[in-house]
């Protein structure tokens, strides 16, 4: 999303108290703020005494470097226009206007 789209903006929800506020904030703050969170979340749980795991966060921040490096080899290419033939023109020409 971050590489696709980085000029969208997402609804974003605060809540406070009982009170739920909506706002837009740019894509890229906050993918970056959940970053930044999760690699946080899980460098703690490496640090605590606890073995309380933190696999998930680890995870989260594999998966979101993966596909910041390879999203190429996954997005589809805009197919070719076809090339007709002069004797194939008619039939294909008017098939592709009114699909259009």
């Amino acid at each position: 999303y971050l590489v696709l789209f980085p000029k969208s903006r997402v609804i974003v929800l605060f809540p406070v108290l009982f009170i739920p506020l909506f706002f837009e904030l740019p894509a890229v703050f906050y993918l970056a703020f959940w970053f930044l969170l999760q690699l946080f979340s899980g460098a703690m749980a490496l640090a605590s005494p606890e073995q309380v795991g933190g696999i998930a966060f680890w995870a989260h921040v594999g998966g979101f470097t993966a596909g910041v490096a390879l999203h190429r080899l996954f997005v589809l290419r805009h197919p070719r226009r076809v090339r007709f033939q002069p004797d194939e023109r008619v039939v294909e020409d008017s098939w592709l206007r009114r699909r259009g």
